[in-house]
């Protein structure tokens, strides 16, 4: 299931403030730059939302799972990422070519030719969505398909004409866990729904604090990615303390559906505190020493409560 990953949902990669890509003295082979283009790095996390996803639904829902279910949607759900990020490398190849962190990616290099890109993110949609329709679930493979239209076709183009794109983006990159989810219950209700707006809300401080970390970078390709126009370091931070804050009715919620409430209500709190008072410091001192923190205190977070959940069910 894919993510707005212009953090470019960021990993081990995630924790710090993501790096120029290394410069090509050295041509990669051609399977190199194709595991490249899956950005293996920055689905991980993306990946571990949707087997935490899995593991919750079977916990709340009191359904055994299987070895080759986990296997299939597994694998399926990293085709599925795998595509949405080819497709975003081919559409935003010049401006990738712009940026110093992404101008050497193998379509923006000029490594891998734009029509090899898609069809290379074609034949991976076309094993990821069959994977899962034949071996999960047909309702799964529509949000696998949801998620690559609104991820690519959607989001993407929408970042260099309105700052409105991280919104868009946010719907795919919440699906996982709902996917997830729904994998082995075999429907969207409650618990799956909120394990989808808790993700929502919590990309929001994540990017943002990327957002003004690269916020040179974005600016010479041209995206929007701070919350609004002319937002600066002030208004990005309280809009990402905002969001910090919108994410902890959410937390709590989970505590219905765990057989530990208490602890798990215990946790939540200590989790949100933290990521709160990060993006609160980020608001007194709008700078990048506190952007990267509030990234880091993001990147933990979301993982964590999602363990939390696990441990408590």
């Amino acid at each position: 299931m894919s993510s707005p990953l212009h953090s470019p949902l960021k990993s081990a990669a995630l924790v710090a403030l993501p790096q120029a890509e290394p410069a090509a003295s050295v041509h990669p082979s051609r399977l190199s730059d194709y595991w490249a283009l899956s950005k293996p790095r920055v689905t991980i996390l993306v990946w571990t939302t949707t087997l935490l996803g899995m593991v919750i639904a079977a916990g709340v829902a009191d359904i055994q799972v299987g070895g080759w279910l986990c296997f299939h949607m597994l694998v399926g759900s990293w085709l599925v990422i795998a595509a949405a990020n080819v497709f975003n490398q081919v559409l935003e190849r010049k401006a990738d070519s712009k940026m110093r962190r992404t101008r050497t990616r193998p379509i923006a290099s000029g490594r891998i030719a734009t029509r090899e890109g898609w069809a290379l993110g074609a034949v991976w949609v076309i094993l990821g969505l069959s994977q899962l329709a034949l071996f999960v679930n047909l309702l799964v493979a529509l949000l696998g398909a949801v998620s690559i239209a609104a991820y690519a076709f959607a989001y993407t183009p929408l970042k260099p004409r309105s700052h409105l794109a991280t919104a868009i983006g946010a719907i795919p990159g919440a699906i996982p866990p709902l996917a997830g989810w729904v994998a082995v219950t075999g429907s969207i209700s409650l618990p799956g729904i909120m394990l989808f707006a808790l993700q929502f809300f919590w990309q929001f401080p994540h990017f943002w604090a990327i957002a003004w970390l690269l916020r040179e970078d974005y600016s010479v390709a041209g995206f929007k990615m701070l919350p609004f126009p002319g937002a600066d370091g002030k208004s990005t931070a309280l809009a990402t303390l905002q969001y910090s804050l919108a994410a902890w009715p959410l937390g709590f919620a989970f505590s219905i559906f765990v057989s530990q409430p208490i602890v798990y209500v215990l946790g939540a709190f200590a989790l949100n505190l933290w990521i709160t008072l990060a993006a609160h410091r980020f608001w007194i001192s709008p700078d990048d020493v506190q952007a990267k923190k509030v990234l880091k205190a993001s990147v933990v977070y979301l993982p964590l409560l999602l363990l939390l959940i696990v441990c408590c069910l």
